[in-house]
């Protein structure tokens, strides 16, 4: 007979193997290895080096709104590289996606942004961190946030934040969100954010 902490501890084994998954899913459809910041380099079949690539930072944000689905959000900013006769421009990338239990992505839309890069969720700085939300969570929106900047790896679990600093979060989470799902005319994105 399994006991209850035995069962947290394997759903937060399966969650960390679908956090893992979804990355993977994302890396392979933008064609990039990995999504750490710093430099990051391309490789063909024969592990031959074709290109180089700087991440300054990535998020991801998984948004899981109670009877009406799941998606990702992601924001990934890439700094301005040359590597041969390659040109990277600086750019901004941000997007949608959902993905099946074996974790390959289903749905996808994505922006890119070459000339601005505004990017409000990165540049919020004020968390509450210990009183997200005191109140007892049966429904709502669950939220995992994963963070990937220099030196730094964050991963968050947010069930129906109340504080004042995670409202304002939450508030640009759906706003971006909204955007992209209505942007991609993709009927299943936009049903989680009705």
């Amino acid at each position: 007979m399994t006991n209850r902490t035995e069962t947290i501890r394997e759903n937060e084994l399966n969650k960390q193997k679908l956090h893992q998954k979804a990355i993977a899913s994302l890396c392979s459809k933008l064609g990039v290895p990995d999504l750490r910041a710093g430099n990051i380099t391309i490789r063909d079949e024969r592990n031959w080096r074709t290109n180089e690539i700087y991440i300054d930072y990535s998020w991801l944000v998984n948004i899981a709104q109670s009877y009406k689905g799941w998606c990702w959000l992601f924001s990934i900013k890439f700094n301005k590289t040359e590597f041969r006769e390659f040109k990277n421009p600086e750019k901004l990338i941000q997007g949608l996606f959902t993905i099946d239990n074996q974790g390959k992505i289903n749905e996808f839309y994505m922006i890119t942004k070459t000339n601005e890069f505004e990017d409000k969720i990165r540049n919020l700085t004020s968390y509450d961190m210990f009183d997200a939300n005191l109140g007892i969570t049966l429904d709502g929106v669950g939220y995992e946030y994963l963070i990937f900047a220099p030196n730094t790896e964050i991963r968050m679990t947010l069930n129906n934040p109340n504080s004042e600093s995670w409202k304002i979060w939450e508030k640009e989470i759906w706003t971006i969100s909204k955007k992209l799902a209505q942007d991609s005319e993709i009927e299943e994105l936009n049903k989680i954010f009705e």
